[in-house]
């Protein structure tokens, strides 16, 4: 950091944490709320998108840098952030990847088709990659023919996998019933979110995600009693019943 800039903040890594528009969504035992405290640098005050966690603020470090002017670079390749004080703040360079051609419904669903279908969109979307926002569906589907954030990533990776399928909801979903490509919405206290299912085991699920970043995420996981406890639990399938 720059000699004689002070900044006091804390940085926090929670597994299972969403972003969803301007709620997070927060495991057990954990309350994010935005926060309305001031934030100075060098005695300027800083407009910093910050949530209260146990009384401490946090804040993306992308933002604490941009403010006292050192690099964070994020290397995709390894899944790591990286800081260097001795260089000035830069933006990161996002080049949009071209958007998907739409898709004729396949003749034939299984799982193996599903998954193969999302490796194929995480190869054209890596892990942090902007994704075209919104998603303009011919397949309509729950939450409209254009949507943003969570919604319309997780459409766009329903039409790779499905193409024009019709959908089908299940409320309150038993965990049997969750399958590769299923959209699962939950709506608690802290805002909805909706994620979708990539693999599961007996007691995890891997899913794919976005948010108001329109960022393609892959990898998180949420355990089972984690998921299955959360109110308004919606499952939104494509598989013929």
């Amino acid at each position: 950091m720059k000699k004689g800039t002070a900044v006091t903040f804390a940085v926090g890594v929670f597994a299972g944490l969403a972003l969803c528009g301007s709620a997070a969504q927060a495991a057990s035992g954990i309350t994010a709320t935005l926060s309305d405290q001031p934030i100075y640098v060098d005695g300027q005050r800083v407009q910093f998108e910050a949530y209260e966690i146990h009384g401490n603020n946090f804040v993306k470090l992308r933002d604490i840098g941009r403010a006292v002017d050192f690099a964070v670079d994020y290397d995709g390749g390894t899944n790591s952030v990286h800081i260097n004080s001795a260089l000035p703040y830069r933006e990161e360079a996002v080049t949009p990847a071209q958007p998907l051609p739409p898709l004729p419904a396949p003749q034939t669903i299984a799982e193996e088709s599903v998954r193969a279908a999302l490796a194929a969109l995480r190869e054209q979307y890596p892990n942090g990659t902007v994704w075209p926002s919104p998603c303009r569906s011919a397949s309509g589907g729950p939450y409209g023919a254009s949507s943003h954030s969570c919604a319309g990533w997780a459409i766009l990776c329903s039409d790779a996998a499905f193409g024009d399928l019709p959908w089908r909801r299940v409320d309150r979903p038993s965990w049997e019933q969750l399958r590769p490509g299923d959209l699962v919405e939950y709506d608690n206290d802290l805002g909805g979110h909706v994620i979708v299912v990539v693999s599961k085991t007996s007691d995890t699920i891997t899913f794919t995600d976005s948010g108001p970043t329109q960022k393609a995420y892959w990898g998180g996981q949420y355990p089972r009693w984690w998921l299955e406890k959360q109110p308004g639990l919606i499952l939104y399938t494509r598989y013929p019943s």
